[in-house]
């Protein structure tokens, strides 16, 4: 699954479940300042994203640490690990 689909499909919806609309759009907007603001590839940004979602206090006090952690395992799952393409530059040797 992918980061869209996984949000829209899976985390929103159970966000909804839990909370109004107007605190739902309110951690996925924080959410996705973690998203924009990690260094990294698609799915290290979408762990922050699931990271902070699940580390919000309205979140761990509707759900309680355990779940929260729990939830934020599960939603990491949907989006498969892939190895992300790193560019290493080097400094050149002295000629």
């Amino acid at each position: 699954m992918d980061v869209e689909e996984a949000i829209e499909t899976k985390i929103e919806p159970q966000l909804r479940q839990s909370f109004e609309l107007s605190t739902t759009r309110s951690l996925l907007t924080m959410a996705t300042l973690a998203y924009l603001t990690t260094v990294g590839g698609k799915t290290l940004r979408y762990r922050a994203f699931v990271d902070s979602l699940c580390s919000d206090e309205r979140v761990t006090e509707e759900w309680g640490q355990a779940a929260a952690a729990k939830k934020a395992e599960e939603w990491k799952n949907l989006v498969p690990l892939h190895p992300e393409t790193l560019v290493t530059v080097a400094p050149r040797a002295p000629s």
